[in-house]
């Protein structure tokens, strides 16, 4: 058996050869692509202020004109706060009745005004009414009381919790006599940063 010569080959198969050369020779598909452009991003935690649900929510008394009469039980509250972006500034609970002569009511007829509410954040040892101005912005002028003040949120301090414990009870030793009936009312509490 002869073997053939590689002359011989390339003269039976030329075009085979030359295609194959040819796709050595010639550059792979180049890859085209635009010019960068970019989007930015960002992300924005505000700062927050936050009260937790008031323990009890509700609570009754017995009404006895010409009496000081204690709602049962203490109310707590956590408020929360981080207020890592602002200047030094303190964190305030305040409680408050929107409408100050009418605080409690029956029947929208008979009222007992916010000046017979008192409130206490030391456990019973001082009562103060709930007759203060509004604060920073929060409450109602007359009908307002501070219940919280924290340290000034510098440091450490400007993320933080804190539990808020108040006792209220009904003042009727200077008046308003009262009709029989079913008294209600919204004691309102809010915290701000300011």
């Amino acid at each position: 058996m002869s073997m053939e010569s590689p002359v011989s080959v390339f003269r039976r198969f030329p075009l085979r050869l030359v295609c194959i050369a040819m796709a050595c020779a010639m550059p792979l598909s180049a890859q085209v692509s635009s010019s960068l452009q970019q989007v930015s991003l960002g992300a924005v935690k505000g700062q927050t202020v936050t009260l937790g649900t008031p323990s009890p929510s509700s609570q009754s008394l017995s009404l006895v004109d010409g009496a000081i009469t204690e709602w049962a039980s203490p109310i707590s509250i956590t408020v929360s706060w981080d207020v890592t972006n602002s200047p030094s500034t303190t964190v305030k609970l305040v409680g408050y009745f929107a409408t100050p002569d009418q605080a409690l009511s029956f029947n929208g007829t008979a009222f007992i005004p916010s000046s017979s509410i008192e409130a206490s954040v030391d456990n019973g040892a001082n009562w103060f009414p709930v007759t203060s101005a509004a604060v920073g912005g929060v409450g109602t002028p007359g009908g307002s009381i501070l219940l919280y003040t924290s340290a000034p949120t510098e440091g450490a301090n400007k993320v933080g919790t804190a539990s808020v414990t108040f006792r209220m009870r009904l003042n009727l030793t200077a008046g308003p006599s009262t009709v029989a009936g079913i008294y209600s009312g919204t004691f309102n509490l809010m915290a701000i940063a300011n």
